[in-house]
Order: structure tokens, then C-alpha cells, then sequence
């Protein structure tokens, strides 16, 4: 199973250590492998989200031990290794982790609690120099909008000045793509940030329940957060077996709320929020210590994750994305359009000249376009469907249409407009 990395504090504590020299950590001693595992008992009895399962893994990580287990293990990356798979064992839980962080045991004592992301500038320019994570921001065919980001970072000026920029630029397609098949989740501060800008009026999305301290946050958007950017038109998310945590609170939040599409695979299943608590001796766990919760499904996604609207393969290529959310789409046509010959008498009606000085002819059974607008570039029609041609690169073309008393053929463009042109010889 995979365990989910706190990346980014693991990258906090590299850059903190990255000066000193690297040494061979310590072997693990029995005495010190029996302080370690005391230490986590203690740890995930004080903070872990459901008391019931703390106490499982306390029983079961203290029975490993008397009966052996990691008798053999001298190594110390090897014996977190170790724990963390008896962990998953006792409980299932994709936040859940325990590791062994040489930079940490260099460092001395350990920090009591996670560095505040706001103020630690080496994190910051770390995140920048990632983009944010962002790592698209594309106009497809038809006029869709596509961004791709694969996390939710801590919301910072210059974070959200990146994202609201990432936005701004889709907004004036017809439909937006958000790719979170690699997005491995992050800050749910973020996740209400994106959310924002998807909703004129403040909306409830997902609570973090705290169990402990007997405490509820809240899920809202926030309208005032979005340099007064919203986005209206249809919105769809990809997500495949890798899209986890804050991105799955993202996509389960907006197909709740019917506000987007979700598109791809059923996601991982993690929806625990998860903090850093040192155990001394270059250990440190990830120990969830709250659960989600949606007022309008009476549950969350942990366990079962987010199951798709329209079942895509993780790796399908934005070609396959685009056919298939858009199964009638100016895309979607362009790849159904073949050469193929056509029965004269069958489009006999469609023939002549039309608005622009545009004339359509039969030749050899292929039928042809003579443009004038383009310099009378003559351009050999592809089949879509009956009456459905595409014209060029630019254009499709369907026939036998009416605008009023006028008959002639709709213009379909990439860009997604229509036009009319009426027949006129």
C-alpha cells in the first residue's frame, strides 16, 4: 500500500540540514528500539484520530516486539521501514507514516513542532521555484481550458498570486480540465482557495472533525479570496489511484456540490489530515489526527475514495480525455473525419456558392471547398457524418441548415463559436 510522504516538511528539514555533514546514523540497540516504539505508543494513544485503532496499533507494534520481530534489524532506515508496514497492518490508513530522517538525528534535539510554512523562506523558495507545483496551463481544441497542478500548497501571497493566475488564464473557455492525476494532496487552506474561485457565494464544502480536542473546522468557500475572478462554465476533474487527500477533498467537494465532472479512476481513499510528531533520535511519524466530514453526504471518502463520473484510464492522453468528456465535441469530430467518397446525388443540395464567395463542388468523388478568403485555397472535405464535414484545420461545416427564411450551412469553429453562411447559387 502506499504510504503518503510529507514531502514537503521532509524537504523543510533538508534544507535545514543541508550544510552539515552526513555521518552514519547509529545502529538500533534493543534498549533503543524499545525506546523508539514506546515513544510512538505514546504518540498515537495522544493524538491519532480514533482511540479504538491507536490501541490496536500500540498492542500491536508492543507484540512485534516481544516476540522478535525486529530483533535482526540494526539498520535504522530499515527498522522504520519496518514499523511503518506493521502500522499498515494494524491499520489501514494512507496518512499514516514512520520514518527514519538522518538530518534530524544530526540536528540534535527536534523541533516541537513543524516549521510555520508562512516563515520558513527556504520552504518558500523551494515552492517557487517548483511553480507552485503547477505544470500546465493550456487553451485544448474547442476551446477548453486545461490546468494541471500536483499538489495543494500552503496558501502564500505568491502561491495564490500563481494560482488565481493559472485561472484567470482559462477564463474564457467554454469548459475547464483540472489534471489531478498526480496531485498527491497538501494544504486543505489551498483546497478552499481553488474551490473559491468556482463559486460567486460562500459555500459549504468539507468540515475537519478533531476528535482529541473535540473540535469542528468549518469547510466554506470564500468569495473575497479570489481578486474577484469566478468561473462559471462546466468544470471536470481527472483523477486516477495516485489522486489522494487534498486533492481528493477537491474532487469529492465539487462532485458533491454538482459544481464539476470527475473523470478517470476511483481515487486512493485518504482523507485523513496528518501532522508531524518527533520521537527523538532522528524518527518522526505522520500520525492523522482528524477525519473529514461533508453535511451533505453525511460522510467522507476514507477507504473508498472518489469514484469517477466517466471512467478513464489514468494515462489516457488529452486527445482520449478530450474525446471522451466531449464524446460531440469540435475535438471529437476532428478525430472521427476520414477521407471517403461521396455519392454526388447524395449531397446534390449541398453544392453551389455561399456567403464569402465559398463554392462547393464534386471532383474525382471527393468533395472540395474553393475558398476566397483564403486566397481561393481549394480544400478537399472529410466525412464526419451525414451532411457533417471537416472543412479545414480551423473549421467544420454542416449543410442543409436555417437561420430564419435563409437555408445554408453552420461555420463550427475550434475555438467553439458558430456562424452562418447562407446559401446563395
Amino acid at each position: 500500500m502506499k504510504i503518503i510522504a510529507l514531502f514537503l516538511l521532509m524537504l523543510s528539514f533538508t534544507c535545514m540540514a543541508q550544510e552539515k555533514p552526513q555521518s552514519a546514523a547509529a545502529p538500533m540497540t534493543p534498549e533503543l528500539k524499545k525506546i523508539v516504539i514506546d515513544t510512538l505508543s505514546k504518540a498515537l494513544l495522544t493524538n491519532y484520530v480514533y482511540i479504538d485503532k491507536a490501541r490496536h496499533m500500540d498492542k500491536y507494534i508492543k507484540g512485534q516486539l516481544a516476540k522478535g520481530a525486529y530483533r535482526s534489524i540494526n539498520d535504522p532506515q530499515q527498522f522504520a521501514k519496518q514499523i511503518a508496514a506493521d502500522l499498515q497492518t494494524a491499520c489501514p490508513d494512507l496518512h499514516m507514516s514512520f520514518r527514519f530522517v538522518p538530518q534530524l538525528a544530526q540536528m540534535g534535539a527536534p523541533p516541537m513542532h513543524a516549521p510555520n510554512p508562512h516563515d520558513d523562506s527556504l520552504r518558500n523558495v523551494a515552492m517557487e521555484e517548483r511553480n507552485f507545483t503547477f505544470t500546465a496551463a493550456n487553451i485544448l481544441p474547442g476551446n477548453v481550458g486545461y490546468i494541471k497542478f500536483n499538489g495543494f500548497i500552503d496558501v502564500t501571497p505568491s502561491a495564490k498570486e500563481t494560482v488565481t493566475a493559472a485561472f484567470r488564464f482559462v477564463r474564457y473557455t467554454k469548459a475547464v480540465i483540472i489534471d489531478l492525476r498526480e496531485n498527491h494532496g497538501g494544504s486543505p487552506e489551498m483546497v478552499k482557495q481553488v474551490e473559491s474561485y468556482f463559486f460567486p457565494e460562500k459555500t459549504r464544502v468539507n468540515d475537519i472533525i478533531v476528535p482529541n480536542k473535540r473540535d469542528t473546522a468549518k469547510g466554506w468557500t470564500d468569495p473575497t479570496a479570489t481578486s474577484g475572478l469566478f468561473l462559471r462554465m462546466p468544470v471536470y476533474v481527472l483523477t486516477s489511484s495516485n489522486t489522494v487527500s487534498a486533492a481528493e477533498d477537491f474532487a469529492y467537494a465539487m462532485q458533491v456540490l454538482k459544481r464539476a465532472t470527475i473523470a478517470g479512476e476511483k481515487t486512493a481513499g485518504g482523507s485523513h489530515p496528518v501532522g508531524p510528531v518527533f520521537l527523538g533520535h532522528g524518527f518522526v511519524a505522520g500520525i492523522p489526527f482528524a477525519h473529514t466530514y461533508n453535511i451533505h453526504t453525511g460522510t467522507e471518502w476514507e477507504g473508498t475514495g472518489v469514484v469517477p463520473d466517466i471512467a478513464l484510464k489514468a494515462d489516457a492522453s488529452l486527445d482520449e480525455v478530450n474525446s471522451t468528456i466531449f464524446p460531440n465535441s469540435w475535438f471529437a469530430n476532428q478525430q472521427k473525419a476520414v477521407d471517403r467518397p461521396v455519392e454526388p446525388s447524395a449531397i446534390q443540395a449541398y453544392l453551389g456558392t455561399y456567403e464569402g464567395g465559398l463554392r462547393f463542388y464534386v471532383k474525382e468523388g471527393g468533395l472540395y471547398c474553393e475558398n476566397p478568403e483564403r486566397g481561393n485555397q481549394v480544400f478537399k472535405l472529410r466525412y464526419i457524418s451525414p451532411g457533417f464535414f471537416q472543412l479545414d484545420e480551423n473549421v467544420q461545416v454542416k449543410f442543409g441548415q436555417q437561420q430564419g427564411s435563409a437555408s445554408g450551412m453552420q461555420f463550427y469553429w475550434s475555438n467553439g463559436n458558430i456562424s452562418f453562411k447562407r446559401k446563395t447559387q
